[in-house]
């Protein structure tokens, strides 16, 4: 990824703007809503993730690769990692813009960067999420022919975000999974794993959350049938970086992460 001042320069990003137009997409005139914000009345950093997310499918559609087209090939998009940088998150009815690029592909994947502006300009959030297609069976496989011109035409590739495996150790806050964290594809959606994870370190690193810059990477590992998250926190020599570690309650590995304060 770039630098942090990269990152949060306003404007098309270096690998938005060599993209075909077709590849990019624009939403403006989306607002804060009073649910999205925490008690301090900024936006939550899961629902900075959903509005990504809605990007994402505001897009695809406007491609014409709606819901009803996955459906009729047996195909859908799951997240496998996310690269977020959030910057003094908006606070309640802030208007703000929207882009969202598919960036790249491989094999069986695609990079979006996804930026999200306020109405001045200014980057509040910088995301680089990596998507798998899978089929129903939640198997990844090759996109369908009709998709491959498209990948043709972006002609651009990616590393895949991923966090360095090790044992879960240091705190374990269990955390129950709720109706409400389940999406239509019948798991937990990403950005109600990021609340899941904010709720165990808003018990064991409440500061963390309080910071006005924070990045936060994560990479789902596998899917849980599980009610209950066991999340595991380890802190560095402050609260201003946590390695995180998602466990089901047999202590099968579901998502590793890593969340950073960043001061500068």
């Amino acid at each position: 990824m770039s630098t942090i001042t990269e990152r949060l320069s306003p404007g098309l990003a270096a690998d938005e703007a060599r993209l075909p137009e077709e590849a990019r997409f624009r939403e403006e005139g989306r607002g804060v809503r009073f649910d999205e914000c925490d008690s301090r009345g900024r936006m939550r950093s899961a629902a900075l993730l959903r509005h990504a997310q809605d990007l994402a499918w505001r897009h695809s559609e406007v491609l014409e690769y709606g819901r009803a087209w996955y459906e009729a090939r047996g195909v859908g998009w799951v997240v496998r990692s996310v690269d977020l940088l959030i910057d003094q998150p908006p606070h309640s009815n802030e208007d703000l813009a929207g882009t969202t690029a598919l960036v790249g592909f491989r094999h069986v994947m695609a990079r979006r960067h996804t930026r999200i502006f306020s109405s001045t300009g200014r980057v509040i959030t910088d995301a680089a999420i990596d998507w798998v297609m899978t089929d129903q069976d939640g198997r990844p496989v090759r996109f369908p022919q009709e998709f491959e011109s498209f990948v043709q035409r972006v002609n651009a590739t990616f590393a895949p975000n991923k966090i360095p495996a090790a044992a879960p150790s240091g705190v374990a806050v269990d955390v129950s999974i709720r109706r409400a964290d389940i999406d239509p594809l019948g798991h937990v959606n990403h950005a109600a794993w990021l609340e899941i994870i904010e709720e165990a370190i808003a018990q064991v690193a409440p500061t963390h959350l309080e910071a006005l810059r924070r990045q936060i990477r994560m990479e789902y590992l596998a899917v849980t049938t599980d009610r209950t998250a066991r999340v595991h926190i380890l802190a560095g020599t402050d609260d201003d970086q946590l390695r995180v570690d998602v466990t089901d309650t047999l202590g099968s590995p579901v998502l590793r992460a890593e969340m950073t304060v960043i001061r500068s």
